[in-house]
């Protein structure tokens, strides 16, 4: 938020006339929400629900905290829910809804990135594959491995 103590000292810079160009940008542009993004609905928690099982749907907040912080916890999000497919046909699934209602959506493997790129910004849905560690194929030779 523009309140935190890191936004309120890059608006010092820019109030005095020094800095970047580019710091003086971060300041002045607030990121916002894009509103061609639909909000989730119980609707689609339910529809998540009949795709993936209990299991597969976390809206606690509880559960959902490590999903919205890198794990640097560098970063916070605000995701509201948590997907866990446990196959490609899965993912294609809830893809296919999300696409269809213009859900947005974070991709999480590990959640060990150091950019933040996989915190949730806004509201978007995080489709965590984290469950889906089905071997397909492993080659002792090269020493690769194939997970679904």
């Amino acid at each position: 938020s523009l309140s935190s103590p890191w936004a309120v000292a890059l608006q010092q810079v820019v109030q005095s006339g020094a800095g970047s160009a580019s710091q003086r940008w971060m300041v002045t542009s607030a990121v916002q929400r894009d509103p061609k993004y639909a909000a989730l609905t119980q609707s689609d928690i339910e529809h998540f629900r009949k795709l993936l099982g209990e299991e597969g749907v976390l809206t606690d907040p509880d559960a959902i905290a490590p999903h919205n912080r890198d794990w640097m916890r560098k970063y916070e999000g605000h995701s509201k829910l948590v997907l866990r497919p446990t196959s490609t046909e899965q993912v294609s699934s809830v893809l296919a809804h999300c696409n269809a209602r213009r859900l947005a959506v974070v991709p999480q493997g590990g959640n060990t990135g150091l950019v933040g790129g996989g915190v949730p910004l806004f509201d978007e849905v995080v489709v965590c594959t984290a469950r889906m560690n089905k071997v397909v194929a492993l080659d002792p030779v090269s020493g690769t491995l194939v997970a679904e």
